[in-house]
């Protein structure tokens, strides 16, 4: 089960590296067809609704043109770095000694990217706030509330591989 779990994070990993170093160039591609009126393959300018979307052809992928292509960018980017981040926490429970100080370090690090998306989303909800005097809870709060359970429950988590650690450190010292 342990190498069930790191080998689905392993292939996640690879999935939004992969989906995203084909999206995010496309999307500049359409960015740039959009601004300067270039005819480039693969890309196509919708308008609907009188909004103008990016669609990507064979990827089947469309998109709002405006500030929401960076926000997607984002996204896609940390998503990589926390599927890394997954697959190296997930390779901790694989090896012989758990409590380590390298598994110690991972698992801060783990711990603390979930709190990433809970920082961004506060300041959005921030500035929603002041700039529309509006307060609602949206699917992407959703993400956020689930990033901020798994950073509670890895606090916990964090705490016993400390104890552990130290225990261990006892326990090589008395040998």
């Amino acid at each position: 089960m342990k190498k069930t779990a790191f080998i689905i994070s392993k292939i996640t990993f690879w999935g939004f590296a992969l989906f995203s170093s084909i999206l995010i160039p496309f999307s500049l591609l359409s960015f740039l067809e959009y601004y300067f009126s270039w005819d480039i393959p693969f890309v196509e300018i919708v308008q609907r609704d009188g909004l103008d979307f990016a669609k990507i052809k064979n990827i089947g992928v469309e998109f709002w043109i405006n500030y929401t292509i960076i926000l997607m960018w984002g996204t896609f980017i940390y998503y990589s770095i926390y599927f890394y981040i997954l697959q190296s926490f997930f390779k901790i429970f694989i090896t012989q000694k758990t409590f380590e100080e390298n598994s110690l370090q991972k698992l801060k690090l783990f711990y603390r990217i979930n709190f990433i998306p809970v920082i961004i989303d506060f300041i959005g909800i921030i500035i929603r706030y002041i700039l529309f005097d509006s307060l609602r809870f949206d699917e992407p709060h959703f993400f956020v509330l689930i990033h901020l359970l798994l950073a509670f429950f890895l606090y916990f988590y964090l705490d016993l591989i400390k104890k552990g650690n130290t225990i261990q450190q006892e326990n090589d010292l008395t040998i």
